[in-house]
């Protein structure tokens, strides 16, 4: 069993990234993530089609390559690396912001935030933003 962090596993699977001299032993190895991971993951995803280091289409592919390695969340763990890294897109917000989006509109409530760009998403997508 190894815990893997966002920069280790974004090297097992970005094409501009170099692999790790460890990443045969850890890819057959169980892999463990804090609930956070997806999150940073997403984001880092988001950032990298955003600065042009990828194509969106090809983003995918490497989203799928990444939930394919079976990384086990230890604690709660509420989404995929593809809902948090759609969400982000879907709301042009970082991955982290977008999930208090997803919270809200699932619990179907209002969302409280000083963030202006985070209360004009929220408001985008039919919710109450309580300033």
């Amino acid at each position: 069993m190894i815990v893997i962090d966002c920069s280790y596993a974004l090297a097992m699977v970005m094409p501009d990234e170099q692999r790790p001299p460890g990443i045969g032993q850890v890819a057959q190895t169980r892999m463990l993530v804090p609930s956070i991971w997806p999150y940073e993951v997403a984001n880092a995803f988001r950032s990298a089609v955003r600065r042009g280091r990828i194509g969106a289409q090809e983003m995918l592919a490497i989203v799928a390559r990444i939930e394919a390695l079976q990384i086990e969340p230890s604690g709660t763990f509420d989404a995929t690396v593809r809902q948090r890294y759609i969400a982000a897109l879907s709301h042009d917000l970082t991955a982290y912001d977008a999930a208090y989006i997803d919270l809200a509109a699932q619990r179907r409530c209002a969302l409280a935030t000083l963030d202006e760009r985070l209360a004009q998403a929220a408001r985008n997508v039919g919710l109450d933003v309580v300033l």
